[in-house]
């Protein structure tokens, strides 16, 4: 989806992180910033905020009192953090685990000065409001060393453990990056003894792993780790990183380009594949993107030129005058915006996730039953409550349920699903109504891949609506409730396009005696609006201004249900939608200001 150019005045709130990385080999976001902030010893949060030019804004909470977590929210505090934890929304954080006790190869100690979880003020604040506090550990080389001195070994589990009792603590995260396939056996050896210390020391506390976003070398032994661990946090970002050979997003929620089609759900297929519980799964989610200079911006993929490259936090684009609504594109192949535009001669582009699209990967944690999100980091939306209302729509009491969505298979709107796959959910739509599926396309590998639908919540037999494979669609199909579970299941070999489907209402009334075969009246609300509309029983094509001057165009086969018509501004639209008879009608919208 493009958007086209309108003027738009920002106001800069404050400067932010921006970390330059040309290395010659891969370093995760993780290692890469902990070396940038590595120059600065003993820094106090005051001198972080001051570096950072941090500004802290003391945010309203997004939740309400009767909203609680129904998954875990776990978020990384690096030490460079300074005070934005002032702006952290506590009862939407199940835990904080303070980033980083940078463990020595040879002596198990702490090498990082700036540590300071005995005295840092965020693991007192999050205590007090009820957060797991946790302690990262880190080792970005040297594994070998490690795995070689059972006294280093030793000297960290122990130190661990009195940090722990020090602060009466809730657990350790082990980041150790950079390994390879010569390090599964150790790394299972430490992980188990670590664990043995830990339960020993208090049953209660917790351990849990980074995994890689890709295991490229066998690294990690899933069932023999499963055993020792409470949960994986799974890196899921770093798709595209600083020495990448072309311009991409970090976290893909589908392939960008199908010669590399690594990708969240791939990599949550893997992992499960491996034997890891779905629920013992947190999918890291980068709250930053990466900006490269690349040699033309007129088609995709771009060319990195490798002249430049660096991270840009949630807030740096924010506040920045490069990424404005006119400098804003859609991919829709990913489901990733980014921005292109000119700094000085030259040419960039920056990939990001913005509120839709980090609300989509939201809602695949939820549709792959995972145990919940990771967030690298806190603090890189500080004074921003955009994220915090996605965590409490998506992940607590109070799910946001609507009755319109585009559903996809894990392939997304134009590639194909993976190998390996299987997993089911369920779609709701508001209590008095019955939920429909209207099937815009399906195709799978003919008795091989299959997709079931059953009635509500259930994939028992008698809830089952059907099943479905080849090319024999489902068609439309409306539930005998206010929801419907969507089951699919692929065999190791040949893959094809799957289905798209939207998710609507309908009246108990409409459907009673119509088998499920039904068309609605299209709806698009609100309208007048100030920012987001939803168009039910139909999706969008394009927005035209009022002088005819096309403004959106959405492909044919993005499916898309919604849009936020702040990033063009107040005025008078025209929307073009394809109905459920994909005839096309325009309907007129009224954006209003706030």
């Amino acid at each position: 989806m493009k958007l086209f150019p309108k003027i738009l005045v920002l106001v800069c709130l404050l400067n932010v992180l921006m970390v330059v990385a040309q290395q010659p080999a891969y370093k995760s976001i993780m290692q890469e910033q902990a070396d940038f902030y590595g120059q600065y010893k003993n820094y106090t949060d005051a001198q972080f905020d001051s570096l950072n030019n941090t500004r802290n804004t003391n945010l309203t909470s997004a939740k309400q009192a009767s909203c609680n977590l129904t998954k875990k929210v776990l978020g990384w505090h690096p030490y460079w953090g300074g005070t934005t934890y002032t702006n952290y929304q506590w009862s939407l954080l199940s835990d904080l685990v303070y980033f980083d006790y940078d463990v020595s190869p040879t002596t198990g100690n702490n090498i990082n000065s700036s540590f300071a979880w005995s005295t840092a003020s965020v693991v007192t604040v999050a205590k007090a409001n009820g957060t797991k506090i946790h302690i990262c550990a880190t080792m970005f080389s040297g594994h070998s060393s490690f795995w070689a001195s059972t006294t280093a070994q030793t000297t960290f589990i122990n130190n661990i453990i009195s940090l722990l009792n020090a602060r009466q603590g809730n657990g350790v995260n082990i980041d150790f990056e950079g390994m390879g396939s010569t390090d599964n056996a150790p790394f299972v050896t430490f992980i188990t003894n670590l664990n043995n210390a830990l339960n020993a020391a208090n049953p209660a506390y917790e351990l849990s792993i980074c995994l890689y976003a890709v295991d490229w070398s066998g690294t990690f032994n899933i069932p023999a780790l499963t055993a020792q661990v409470d949960y994986f946090t799974i890196m899921g970002y770093d798709y595209y990183y600083s020495g990448s050979a072309q311009a991409g997003p970090t976290a893909p929620l589908y392939n960008y380009q199908t010669s590399y089609n690594y990708t969240l759900g791939k990599t949550i297929t893997y992992y499960v594949k491996q034997g890891a519980p779905a629920n013992k799964l947190l999918m890291g989610l980068p709250y930053y993107g990466r900006e490269w200079e690349v040699t033309q911006n007129s088609t995709l993929p771009a060319a990195t030129t490798g002249s430049f490259n660096a991270s840009r936090t949630l807030l740096a684009v924010s506040t920045g005058s490069n990424y404005t609504p006119g400098n804003k594109y859609w991919e829709g192949n990913c489901y990733s915006p980014y921005y292109k535009f000119t700094s000085g001669t030259s040419l960039r582009q920056c990939w990001i996730d913005d509120i839709y699209s980090m609300g989509r990967k939201f809602k695949q944690v939820n549709q792959r039953g995972l145990g919940g999100i990771a967030i690298w980091a806190l603090g890189y939306d500080n004074g921003l409550t955009g994220y915090w209302n996605l965590i409490k729509d998506h992940f607590t009491t109070c799910e946001l349920i609507t009755c319109n969505d585009s559903i996809y298979d894990m392939g997304g709107p134009t590639r194909n699903y993976y190998d390996s796959e299987n997993y089911a959910y369920t779609l709701a739509v508001p209590s008095g109504s019955l939920a429909q599926l209207q099937f815009v396309s399906f195709g799978t590998e003919l008795n091989y891949d299959t997709l079931w639908l059953y009635n509500g919540a259930s994939t028992s037999a008698a809830a089952l609506i059907g099943s479905y494979t080849g090319t024999n669609s489902p068609g439309i199909k409306v539930s005998t409730s206010n929801s419907i579970t969507v089951r699919f299941k692929s065999d190791n070999a040949t893959t094809s396009f799957g289905f798209k489907a939207m998710k609507s209402c309908v009246t108990p009334s409409t459907a009673t005696g119509m088998m499920g075969e039904i068309a609605q009246a299209l709806q698009v609300y609100p309208n007048p609006t100030t920012d987001k509309v939803e168009l039910v029983n139909c999706y969008l094509s394009r927005v035209y201004d009022s002088t005819g001057k096309l403004m959106v165009d959405v492909p044919l086969n993005e499916a898309r249900t919604n849009f936020d018509f702040k990033l063009l501004g107040t005025g008078l639209y025209f929307a073009e939608v394809i109905t459920q008879t994909n005839s096309r009608k325009t309907i007129k919208i009224i954006v209003n200001s706030n």
